[in-house]
């Protein structure tokens, strides 16, 4: 082998690095390229801390009294619930539209609660859309079971001693039929069954 022909060997092997080097170099580079374009799975970043700030919520242990099938007592339950600030009658209302299986709700269907505040001298003032009165299944037993699930739930929390019914914004002297309900009621604790 004559010297030329070993420095044109050795170019030749030095020119096919630098181009396998070059080759490698422009792949990288593209690799690096299509990594930082986004894909189509990635998720926006969350968040600040300030967008997500929710109303505070506090963990309610609540007492429910709800009808028995027999509409002869109320019988008590506990439940925990989720409650923002003070939507704590509303709160109460919610659960005593879904009784426990094999006991009566004691809220007419349809019934909203509009409007709730408890005054200083312990007053709940609970104002009731018109299918409280509209959706009542009547009976004298079936309204005492309904005023007073109504009235010994609320009067378990510590500010309420008695219950305002309000039917669309008025008061009314029987707003089911027979009980006065012109005045605040108190709970009624014979009505209780004990377990």
């Amino acid at each position: 082998m004559t010297k030329g022909s070993t420095r044109t060997i050795i170019l030749a092997m030095l020119f096919c690095l630098l181009l396998a080097g070059a080759f490698l170099t422009g792949c990288n580079s593209s690799k690096a390229q299509v990594d930082n374009k986004p894909s189509d799975t990635a998720t926006t970043p969350p968040p600040s801390n300030t967008d997500t700030i929710e109303q505070p919520k506090n963990s309610l242990q609540m007492k429910l009294y709800f009808p028995n099938s027999d509409a002869t007592g109320l019988v008590s339950f506990e439940r925990t619930v989720e409650v923002k600030d003070e939507a704590v009658i509303k709160a109460m209302f919610n659960e005593l539209a879904h009784p426990p299986s094999g006991y009566e709700p004691p809220l007419p269907s349809g019934t909203t609660l509009l409007d709730a505040k408890v005054s200083a001298d312990g007053i709940a003032t609970i104002n009731l859309s018109k299918e409280f009165k509209a959706n009542f299944g009547g009976g004298s037993a079936g309204e005492q079971m309904t005023i007073y699930s109504i009235v010994n739930t609320l009067t378990t929390l510590p500010n309420v001693q008695s219950v305002q019914f309000l039917l669309e914004g008025a008061k009314h002297a029987g707003i089911l039929g027979h009980l006065d309900t012109h005045d605040p009621i108190k709970p009624d604790e014979s009505l209780i069954i004990k377990s």
